[in-house]
Protein backbone atom coordinates (compact mmCIF):
# COMPACT_ATOMS: atom_id res chain seq x y z
CA UNK A 1 0.00 0.00 0.00
CA UNK A 2 1.40 3.81 -0.89
CA UNK A 3 0.11 6.11 0.79
CA UNK A 4 -0.25 9.56 -1.58
CA UNK A 5 -1.10 12.01 0.88
CA UNK A 6 -2.61 12.85 4.31
CA UNK A 7 -5.08 15.52 4.67
CA UNK A 8 -6.93 17.00 8.12
CA UNK A 9 -9.42 19.36 8.45
CA UNK A 10 -8.22 22.79 9.76
CA UNK A 11 -11.11 24.81 10.78
CA UNK A 12 -10.63 28.48 11.10
CA UNK A 13 -10.30 30.02 14.42
CA UNK A 14 -13.88 31.85 15.75
CA UNK A 15 -12.69 35.42 15.60
CA UNK A 16 -13.44 38.74 13.69
CA UNK A 17 -11.90 37.63 10.94
CA UNK A 18 -13.99 34.75 10.40
CA UNK A 19 -17.03 36.76 11.00
CA UNK A 20 -15.98 39.15 7.99
CA UNK A 21 -15.41 35.89 5.93
CA UNK A 22 -18.81 34.96 6.51
CA UNK A 23 -20.51 38.39 5.50
CA UNK A 24 -20.49 41.89 6.29
CA UNK A 25 -20.10 41.03 9.70
CA UNK A 26 -17.55 43.38 11.58
CA UNK A 27 -17.37 41.38 14.78
CA UNK A 28 -17.33 37.44 15.63
CA UNK A 29 -20.45 39.15 18.37
CA UNK A 30 -22.22 40.64 15.40
CA UNK A 31 -22.37 37.17 13.94
CA UNK A 32 -23.37 35.54 17.01
CA UNK A 33 -25.79 37.87 16.89
CA UNK A 34 -26.89 37.15 13.90
CA UNK A 35 -27.06 33.88 14.18
CA UNK A 36 -28.99 33.65 17.67
CA UNK A 37 -31.95 36.33 15.67
CA UNK A 38 -32.18 34.00 12.97
CA UNK A 39 -32.60 30.75 15.22
CA UNK A 40 -34.91 32.59 17.69
CA UNK A 41 -36.94 33.68 14.29
CA UNK A 42 -37.47 30.51 13.03
CA UNK A 43 -38.66 29.14 16.70
CA UNK A 44 -41.38 31.54 16.42
CA UNK A 45 -42.25 30.00 12.77
CA UNK A 46 -41.71 26.69 14.23
CA UNK A 47 -44.17 27.36 17.15
CA UNK A 48 -46.71 29.19 14.71
CA UNK A 49 -47.03 26.46 12.53
CA UNK A 50 -47.70 24.45 15.20
CA UNK A 51 -50.37 26.63 16.72
CA UNK A 52 -51.84 26.77 13.16
CA UNK A 53 -51.93 22.79 12.80
CA UNK A 54 -53.14 22.07 15.84
CA UNK A 55 -55.99 24.67 15.03
CA UNK A 56 -56.87 23.15 11.91
CA UNK A 57 -57.18 19.57 13.82
CA UNK A 58 -59.61 21.25 16.39
CA UNK A 59 -61.78 22.57 13.70
CA UNK A 60 -61.85 19.78 11.78
CA UNK A 61 -62.84 18.04 14.82
CA UNK A 62 -65.74 20.71 14.91
CA UNK A 63 -67.21 19.78 11.22
CA UNK A 64 -70.95 18.38 12.03
CA UNK A 65 -71.14 15.74 9.36
CA UNK A 66 -68.50 13.08 7.62
CA UNK A 67 -66.24 14.70 5.04
CA UNK A 68 -67.03 13.73 1.27
CA UNK A 69 -64.67 10.78 0.53
CA UNK A 70 -63.83 11.86 -3.11
CA UNK A 71 -62.44 15.29 -1.42
CA UNK A 72 -60.10 13.14 1.15
CA UNK A 73 -59.33 11.14 -1.87
CA UNK A 74 -58.40 13.90 -4.01
CA UNK A 75 -56.26 15.83 -1.28
CA UNK A 76 -54.64 12.37 -1.04
CA UNK A 77 -53.53 12.47 -4.13
CA UNK A 78 -52.76 16.22 -3.68
CA UNK A 79 -50.37 14.96 -1.50
CA UNK A 80 -48.77 12.08 -3.28
CA UNK A 81 -48.11 14.43 -6.13
CA UNK A 82 -46.70 16.71 -3.66
CA UNK A 83 -44.30 13.98 -2.27
CA UNK A 84 -43.40 12.79 -5.61
CA UNK A 85 -42.39 16.27 -6.71
CA UNK A 86 -40.44 16.69 -3.44
CA UNK A 87 -38.64 13.51 -4.75
CA UNK A 88 -37.68 14.87 -8.07
CA UNK A 89 -36.67 18.18 -6.83
CA UNK A 90 -33.93 16.27 -5.11
CA UNK A 91 -33.15 14.18 -7.80
CA UNK A 92 -34.80 10.97 -7.19
CA UNK A 93 -36.90 9.32 -9.23
CA UNK A 94 -39.89 8.27 -7.15
CA UNK A 95 -40.92 4.70 -9.19
CA UNK A 96 -36.93 3.77 -8.01
CA UNK A 97 -37.22 5.09 -4.49
CA UNK A 98 -38.18 1.61 -3.11
CA UNK A 99 -41.83 3.26 -1.08
CA UNK A 100 -44.53 1.10 -0.73
CA UNK A 101 -47.24 3.73 -2.05
CA UNK A 102 -49.86 1.64 -0.51
CA UNK A 103 -48.64 2.06 2.62
CA UNK A 104 -48.24 5.94 2.39
CA UNK A 105 -51.68 6.45 0.64
CA UNK A 106 -53.27 4.77 3.43
CA UNK A 107 -51.12 6.83 5.87
CA UNK A 108 -52.29 9.95 4.58
CA UNK A 109 -55.36 8.96 5.08
CA UNK A 110 -56.38 10.52 8.24
CA UNK A 111 -54.49 14.11 7.26
CA UNK A 112 -56.09 14.28 4.44
CA UNK A 113 -59.54 14.06 6.22
CA UNK A 114 -58.13 16.89 8.44
CA UNK A 115 -57.19 19.02 5.81
CA UNK A 116 -60.29 18.50 4.14
CA UNK A 117 -62.75 19.09 7.33
CA UNK A 118 -60.78 22.13 8.53
CA UNK A 119 -60.88 23.93 4.35
CA UNK A 120 -64.60 23.08 5.10
CA UNK A 121 -64.84 25.27 8.31
CA UNK A 122 -62.54 27.63 7.30
CA UNK A 123 -64.22 28.11 4.12
CA UNK A 124 -67.50 28.52 6.18
CA UNK A 125 -66.09 31.24 8.70
CA UNK A 126 -64.72 33.10 5.34
CA UNK A 127 -68.09 33.10 4.07
CA UNK A 128 -70.10 33.98 7.33
CA UNK A 129 -67.58 36.52 8.12
CA UNK A 130 -67.20 38.07 4.64
CA UNK A 131 -63.44 37.92 4.84
CA UNK A 132 -62.13 38.99 1.99
CA UNK A 133 -59.50 39.77 -0.16
CA UNK A 134 -58.31 42.74 -1.67
CA UNK A 135 -56.50 43.35 -5.05
CA UNK A 136 -53.36 45.63 -3.15
CA UNK A 137 -52.91 42.31 -0.83
CA UNK A 138 -52.40 40.16 -3.64
CA UNK A 139 -50.17 42.56 -5.25
CA UNK A 140 -47.92 42.75 -1.86
CA UNK A 141 -47.92 38.69 -1.80
CA UNK A 142 -47.08 39.38 -5.11
CA UNK A 143 -44.36 41.46 -4.73
CA UNK A 144 -43.19 39.42 -1.75
CA UNK A 145 -42.38 36.56 -3.93
CA UNK A 146 -41.14 38.74 -6.11
CA UNK A 147 -38.96 39.88 -4.05
CA UNK A 148 -37.79 36.34 -2.96
CA UNK A 149 -37.03 35.24 -6.15
CA UNK A 150 -35.29 37.82 -7.51
CA UNK A 151 -37.75 38.50 -10.27
CA UNK A 152 -39.90 41.79 -10.93
CA UNK A 153 -43.28 41.97 -9.62
CA UNK A 154 -44.38 42.24 -13.33
CA UNK A 155 -42.59 39.17 -14.15
CA UNK A 156 -43.95 37.39 -11.16
CA UNK A 157 -47.48 38.15 -12.29
CA UNK A 158 -47.26 37.47 -15.82
CA UNK A 159 -46.86 33.85 -14.91
CA UNK A 160 -49.04 33.47 -12.43
CA UNK A 161 -51.85 34.49 -15.12
CA UNK A 162 -50.10 32.67 -17.24
CA UNK A 163 -50.50 29.62 -15.31
CA UNK A 164 -53.76 30.62 -13.42
CA UNK A 165 -51.40 31.03 -9.98
CA UNK A 166 -53.35 33.78 -9.18
CA UNK A 167 -56.46 31.95 -7.94
CA UNK A 168 -54.01 30.19 -5.42
CA UNK A 169 -52.76 33.88 -4.52
CA UNK A 170 -56.43 34.42 -3.84
CA UNK A 171 -57.51 31.69 -1.61
CA UNK A 172 -54.19 31.42 0.21
CA UNK A 173 -54.66 34.67 0.93
CA UNK A 174 -58.62 33.83 2.16
CA UNK A 175 -57.57 30.45 4.15
CA UNK A 176 -54.42 32.98 6.31
CA UNK A 177 -57.21 35.56 6.96
CA UNK A 178 -59.84 32.51 7.83
CA UNK A 179 -56.95 30.98 10.07
CA UNK A 180 -56.28 34.65 11.62
CA UNK A 181 -59.60 35.23 12.06
CA UNK A 182 -60.12 32.08 14.01
CA UNK A 183 -56.99 31.97 15.91
CA UNK A 184 -57.89 35.36 17.17
CA UNK A 185 -60.84 33.98 18.81
CA UNK A 186 -59.38 30.60 20.11
CA UNK A 187 -58.34 29.51 23.27
CA UNK A 188 -55.19 28.33 23.73
CA UNK A 189 -55.24 26.12 26.71
CA UNK A 190 -51.91 25.20 28.51
CA UNK A 191 -49.89 22.53 29.45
Amino acid sequence: MTVKGVKRRVLPDLDDEFAKDLGDFDTLDALRGQVRQDLEREARFAADREVRAELMKALAKRLPFEVPSSLVEREVERRIEDFARRLVDQNVDPRQAGIDWQAFRDSQQEPAREAVAGALVLDEITRREQLLVTDEEVEQEVGRFAERTGRTAAAVRAALEKEGGLSRIYAGLRREKSIDFALARATIAGE
